[in-house]
């Protein structure tokens, strides 16, 4: 006979975002379950990059033409997994509908707001965060206008950035090759280890338990309480259940009858040892987006992470493809100074993990109608550790019933 334990407020999911819920709501007592591996998301092992300059929602105009021409690459950022879901073909129809200017007025105010609570929610939690200001790289042609009109975008959307003169960007990061054209200085972006924030989050909350390797199969309502059994036998009643399953959330939600538009989206990374600022290899000094090669870069230590790729595929592929492995850091290497390419690949640590990635491109996260007591908190897609501990605060928000903007109302499931 199993017991059944009772719970204020349950959380589904125990990554960034899970654990980013539940340091927000001491005062009440929290568990999560989490299904552990190999479900693991983006949580560990992504580039670390926290950008408020990514307020604008990933439904845009412009993606779609973005997108087929990746589609055509050998190694192109957007690509099809070979291990589509049924639900692929009305996820992507309804995405390019949505890649509309409406679409990026109702979402990037919300986005916006939310990116920068959390920055400052991150700087003031005490870990580990980037001295410099992240840079976007150009390396194509035609790169001075394109990031001029970069810094003019972001300006108009009153976030802080500068361009970087060519010179100076060379002789104050000694990572970069010559063949930079232009920088974009992203005043309000920084790096950090996404695994420090993750394990740091974790423990701030001394109400929390935390359950590994613990899959929810089953949730039903019993009056003004949600029952849960999982698939090791363990029962649970919660007042209130946060979705927070990042690429699985739609699994949950199916338990509840709720359809949740989400596709899980495939990125990879690498993290390469790395030498001092005068060795033939320097570290960088600055977080990094490498805008042509559509690569993410972060120094984390005496290490570089490095990542990329957004590629469709089903909740359950964490298949590791050598392949792209060797393309992601080829492709840096030509902007970086990188040491040459390890044979045994695993010398990189290489890895790859799960984006949940919704069909407008924003999050949900927010109160589900007609079941009370039961939020959404996914769909985060490629910026989940930049909006981590913001989703954490309007959870809360929407727990304790305190004020919510109408920018961020826009992000409820509703």
């Amino acid at each position: 006979m199993s017991s059944t334990t009772n719970t204020d407020t349950l959380i589904v999911g125990g990554g960034i975002i899970g654990v980013s819920i539940a340091s927000q709501l001491g005062d009440r007592d929290v568990t999560i379950l989490d299904s552990g591996a190999p479900k693991y998301g983006t949580s560990i092992g992504n580039a670390g990059h926290v950008v408020v300059s990514h307020a604008q929602p990933f439904a845009a105009p412009g993606m779609i033409g973005m997108g087929a021409k990746s589609l055509l690459a050998a190694d192109g950022a957007f690509a099809f997994g070979t291990k589509l879901p049924a639900n692929a073909a009305p996820w992507i129809a309804q995405f390019m509908r949505n890649c509309t200017k409406a679409n990026v007025k109702k979402f990037t105010p919300g986005i916006h707001s939310l990116l920068r609570s959390s920055a400052e929610l991150i700087k003031a939690s005490g870990i580990t965060t980037t001295s410099t200001s992240t840079w976007e790289v150009f390396t194509a042609k035609n790169s001075e206008q394109r990031a001029r009109a970069e810094f003019e975008h972001l300006t108009h959307l009153g976030i802080q950035a500068r361009v970087v003169d060519r010179s100076e960007a060379l002789e104050t990061e000694p990572s970069l090759y010559n063949r930079v054209q232009a920088v974009v200085e992203l005043g309000e972006d920084f790096g950090l280890d996404p695994h420090e924030l993750w394990q740091h989050l974790r423990n701030v909350n001394p109400n929390l338990t935390f359950h590994s390797n613990q899959s929810a199969t089953q949730i039903t309502r019993e009056r003004q309480l949600y029952r849960v059994i999982t698939a090791a036998g363990m029962e649970f009643t919660a007042r209130n259940i946060v979705i927070a399953a990042g690429a699985w959330s739609r699994e949950v939600g199916k338990l509840l009858g709720i359809n949740i538009a989400l596709m899980a989206a495939k990125g990879y990374s690498v993290t390469a040892p790395m030498g001092s600022a005068d060795s033939e290899f320097p570290n960088s000094v600055h977080p990094m987006i490498l805008s042509d090669e559509k690569t993410a870069t972060n120094p984390l230590g005496e290490w570089l992470r490095m990542s990329a790729r957004f590629e469709l595929t089903n909740p359950n592929d964490r298949e590791l493809n050598h392949k792209r492995v060797q393309h992601l850091y080829t492709r840096a290497a030509t902007v970086l100074k990188l040491p040459p390419i390890p044979t045994d690949l695993a010398a990189l640590s290489p890895w790859t993990g799960l984006r949940p990635a919704s069909a407008d491109g924003a999050p949900f996260i927010g109160p589900v109608p007609n079941l009370p007591g039961v939020y959404l908190a996914t769909g985060h897609g490629m910026i989940g550790t930049a909006l981590s501990l913001g989703t954490g605060d309007l959870i809360a928000r929407h727990l304790e019933h305190q004020k919510i903007s109408w920018s961020e109302l826009a992000l409820s499931p509703r």
